[in-house]
């Protein structure tokens, strides 16, 4: 399951669930490992296009996020 090349993906949308207080820190610790989650996340994936766009937006950001971060590190 850690290999599938969804599973970052995943683990992004069980942030998003623990951020918007969905699911809490111990269910996210559960659902990190939970294969048959994981399954329903993929099907979810191949078959709903919001979904999957609000994902990779939050993952973009994430991303910006960070090398905003890196930038102002170097600074210090």
């Amino acid at each position: 399951m850690k290999l599938d090349e969804l599973y970052p993906f995943y683990l992004i949308f069980l942030e998003i669930r623990l951020e918007k207080n969905i699911i809490n820190k111990g269910k996210y610790s559960l659902l990190r490992i939970s294969e048959s989650y994981f399954e329903n996340f993929k099907k979810r994936w191949d078959t709903e296009e919001p979904f999957r766009d609000e994902i990779i937006e939050y993952n973009k950001s994430e991303i910006r996020d960070k090398k905003i971060d890196d930038i102002f590190d170097d600074f210090d």
